[in-house]
C-alpha cells in the first residue's frame, strides 16, 4: 500500500519565515524529496547536495569516488518507503558545499493514499517566504531577511539563471502559484540531476 509522507522543510535560521509543509508518496526516492524541496525553494539546481538521516548520508554525488562520505548512499536508490520515519524525526540537508545553504526536514505524519489521487503528488500545503538564493550561505541569506524586515521593504536584486535581474523579497511567496509549477520544475530538476 502507498502512503503519503508529509514533511515540514525549513531553512536553517530563518524557520519561522522560510518554510514549506510538503506531501509526498512514500513510492518516491530521498532524490525526489530533494527535487521537491529544490523547486519549491526557487534554487537553479546546479550544485549537489545531501541529505543526513539516523547518521546515514543520501546524495547527489557525482564525481570521484575518494571525495564522496564514507558509507554515502545514493539518494536516487533510497526508496522513502524504507526509512521507517517515526513523527519528528528530524533530517537534515546541505546544498551547494561552496555556499551552504542548510534544510531542517521534520517528519509529521504518514496516512494511505487516496485512490485515484497519485499524480496530486507531491504537493506543497503550507508555505511562507519566497525561497532562498544561490550561491550565497543561508547566514548571508538571513543578513538579507533580516535587512529587509529592518527596512521594512527589499533593495536586493538576483539573477535567476540567465534572466535578467530581479528583486528579492522573501515575503513574494504565492502558494498557489508555486503548486503549479512544481512538478513541471521537479521534471527539469530531475533530467539536470540524473540524465
Amino acid at each position: 500500500m502507498t502512503n503519503v509522507l508529509t514533511f515540514k522543510v525549513e531553512v536553517k535560521g530563518l524557520e519561522d519565515k522560510i518554510y514549506r509543509v510538503i506531501e509526498i508518496t512514500d513510492s518516491k526516492t530521498m532524490a525526489d524529496l530533494v527535487y521537491t524541496i529544490l523547486a519549491t525553494f526557487d534554487t537553479l539546481a546546479y550544485h549537489l547536495y545531501e541529505v543526513v538521516f539516523n547518521k546515514k548520508v543520501y546524495d547527489s554525488f557525482l564525481g570521484e569516488k575518494e571525495f564522496r562520505p564514507k558509507g554515502a548512499k545514493d539518494a536516487r536508490k533510497a526508496y522513502l518507503s524504507t526509512l521507517e520515519f517515526i513523527n519528528n524525526d528530524k533530517m537534515e540537508m546541505e546544498y551547494d558545499f561552496g555556499s551552504t545553504n542548510e534544510f531542517v526536514i521534520t517528519y509529521i505524519c504518514k496516512r494511505p493514499l487516496e485512490k485515484g489521487n497519485g499524480r496530486h503528488y507531491p504537493y506543497i500545503i503550507e508555505g511562507k517566504g519566497r525561497g532562498i538564493i544561490d550561491d550565497i550561505s543561508s547566514f548571508e541569506l538571513k543578513e538579507i531577511v533580516d535587512d529587509i524586515d529592518k527596512l521594512g521593504h527589499s533593495k536586493y536584486y538576483y539573477t535567476p539563471g540567465y534572466e535578467r535581474p530581479i528583486k528579492y523579497d522573501y515575503r513574494d511567496y504565492d502558494l498557489k502559484i508555486d503548486n503549479i509549477l512544481l512538478k513541471g520544475l521537479i521534471e527539469e530538476i530531475k533530467d539536470g540531476y540524473e540524465e
